[in-house]
């Protein structure tokens, strides 16, 4: 008897070792399925890249300036003299931009790609230096990051006088200002004022280069995220969009174009994203499920063969390969739903033929709460790990109390001895 209950317990760990291994073996396909997400978000930022590329890249907006050039007779170390030419740059001192940008789905393929169309008002003025021999060959110019997405004409008035803009290079537009001798007075104040149409994608910044530059934007965008070395000083974040305003000066800006601050217009996370985030369970679950099964083993006194959980294993990793394909085409709740549904009706079936009593049942519903927690736990963020540990634990007591017997073997009756 003695032989039979050893041999009867090493059956049991070869069987807890083999069903653990199988769970191991679970991190194949959990790992395949990993690499089909990356995939799929690869594609899906190379369609990203070409819309953006055709209907404007994120744009970061620098200037306006006022940039002329002169030339100089100076010496040099053995008093030789030669003639260079001078660059200077004059920065406003005063900028204003006022900013609407309201935003829009275009779709490509299966992809939704967001972007914006900014509607601009930039004003403010220039203090002219001291040294205004130069400034008849002086030039306006405004910074921007990609050409392609200004709509329609841009055209500026300075000093009361029109000018229209041209493409100054790839990453600027400007015009040639020349300022009156009667006007070139250090000292003076040249006032500027236009308006600009810009479209892009993800992000747009701005580079305080005035000795006070005021930002007032305002979007339909309801995922907003505030980035760059200045954070807005008044913010309002709407279920309908959102309204902010910076104000930076010299004092804490350093450089003129050392410094930028903006805004990412953000689409909700996608569900490439919140795939993979999902499937960072898969092996807590795939094992949460396999012991749930052992602890039915032991109750029902009803045998689960390996093979049987491997069964089960890779029904469960296949979840997350349903999940990816509807999150492609439906909501991510929905589809999480959708693929919940399927793997609980299989397994629960799956295991009604395995162990003909109610536990099956038991064992569908402990499923669905794997995943119900897992949906919850995905939603959170601050308390993630804290509610997650907590729960294993209350898991792992419930284990505890339902195998605390499991060492226990009843002593077989011997008969009593004639005498």
């Amino acid at each position: 008897m003695a032989n039979s209950i050893k041999n009867l317990k090493n059956n049991d760990v070869f069987k807890y070792v083999m069903v653990a291994f199988v769970a191991l073996m679970m991190l194949i396909p959990l790992d395949l399925i990993k690499k089909t997400i990356d995939d799929r978000k690869d594609s899906m930022s190379a369609v990203l890249s070409d819309v953006n590329s055709t209907w404007g890249n994120s744009q970061v907006l620098s200037g306006p300036s006022l940039v002329y050039t002169w030339k100089a007779r100076e010496k040099d170390s053995k008093s030789d003299e030669s003639e260079v030419t001078r660059t200077h740059t004059v920065y406003p001192d005063v900028l204003n931009y006022e900013v609407e940008a309201s935003t829009r789905k275009l779709h490509r393929s299966i992809y939704d790609v967001m972007v914006y169309t900014a509607e601009m008002h930039v004003s403010g003025s220039f203090v002219l230096p001291s040294n205004l021999s130069a400034l008849r060959n002086a030039s306006f110019r405004f910074g921007l990051n990609d050409l392609r997405g200004i709509e329609g004409d841009a055209v500026a008035i300075v000093d009361g006088q029109e000018y229209r803009f041209d493409a100054n290079g790839k990453t600027g537009i400007g015009f040639n200002l020349p300022i009156p001798e009667d006007k070139a007075v250090a000292g003076a104040t040249v006032p500027f004022d236009f308006k600009l149409r810009l479209r892009g994608s993800s992000e747009l910044s701005f580079k305080p280069v005035a000795d006070l530059t005021t930002v007032k934007l305002s979007s339909d965008c309801t995922t907003p995220s505030f980035c760059g070395d200045f954070l807005p000083f008044e913010r309002d974040v709407r279920e309908d969009g959102f309204n902010a305003s910076w104000v930076v000066s010299q004092i804490n800006r350093g450089e003129p174009e050392s410094t930028s601050f903006g805004v990412r217009m953000l689409s909700p996370i996608s569900q490439y994203q919140q795939t993979y985030r999902t499937s960072k369970y898969g092996l807590l679950i795939i094992m949460l499920i396999f012991l749930a099964a052992l602890v039915a083993e032991f109750v029902t006194k009803k045998e689960i063969s390996v093979v049987q959980y491997l069964v089960v294993g890779l029904s469960l990793a296949l979840f997350y390969c349903l999940l990816l394909s509807f999150s492609e085409f439906l909501a991510f709740w929905l589809s999480y739903l959708l693929a919940a549904l399927m793997t609980v009706t299989a397994l629960t079936a799956y295991f009604r033929a395995i162990l003909k009593d109610g536990s099956a049942y038991i064992l569908g519903s402990f499923v669905v709460v794997s995943y119900l927690v897992c949906y919850v736990l995905m939603q959170m963020k601050t308390y993630a790990l804290l509610t997650g540990s907590l729960i294993l634990f209350a898991g792992l007591g419930i284990v505890m109390y339902l195998t605390r017997n499991l060492n226990k073997v009843k002593a077989p009756t011997e008969p009593e001895s004639e005498l």
